[in-house]
C-alpha cells in the first residue's frame, strides 16, 4: 500500500496493476480518467471536487456561471472556470499543490489577479 497520488489526499491506495505509474486511493481512482494528468496537475482534481460538489461560483467575485448562461450545458460552464495559485509563489511545492492554496475563479477574475500580480512578466526579468 501507498499513499495517493493526489497531493493532498494522503490515503492509502489499494491494490492496483503494478504498471499503473501513478496511483489514487478509491475516491480519486474514480476520476483519474475525467482528469487524466492529475498527478502532475493537481488542481485539475480540486477543480473537478469543486464540481462534482457543485460549487461552481467564482470564488474571487461570488457569480455562479450556472446562473449566468442557465441555457449552456455544465461541460461548457466548466471552462469559463480556472484553479487560481492563492500564492503564486510557492507553486509547484508541496504546500503550494495543495486546496489551501488554490481557488477556483472565473476567467476575467484570473486574468485580473494574474495583471495585478505581473504574471505576464517572464521570471527572468521581474526581479532583474
Amino acid at each position: 500500500m501507498c499513499k495517493c497520488a493526489i497531493t493532498w489526499c494522503n490515503k492509502e491506495t489499494e491494490f492496483y496493476n503494478k504498471s499503473q505509474r501513478y496511483k489514487f486511493c478509491p475516491i480519486h481512482n474514480r476520476y483519474k480518467e475525467w482528469v487524466r494528468n492529475a498527478p502532475s496537475r493537481p488542481w485539475l482534481m480540486y477543480k473537478l471536487e469543486k464540481i462534482l460538489e457543485g460549487n461552481i461560483a467564482c470564488e474571487s467575485c461570488g457569480i455562479d456561471k450556472r446562473n449566468q448562461f442557465p441555457n449552456k450545458p455544465l461541460k461548457q460552464i466548466i471552462t469559463l472556470l480556472d484553479v487560481d495559485h492563492i500564492d503564486p509563489n510557492i507553486k509547484g511545492t508541496l504546500e503550494g499543490e495543495h486546496p489551501n492554496n488554490y481557488q477556483l475563479v472565473c476567467k476575467d477574475c484570473h486574468i485580473f489577479k494574474s495583471h495585478d500580480e505581473g504574471d505576464y512578466i517572464n521570471k527572468k526579468y521581474k526581479n532583474g
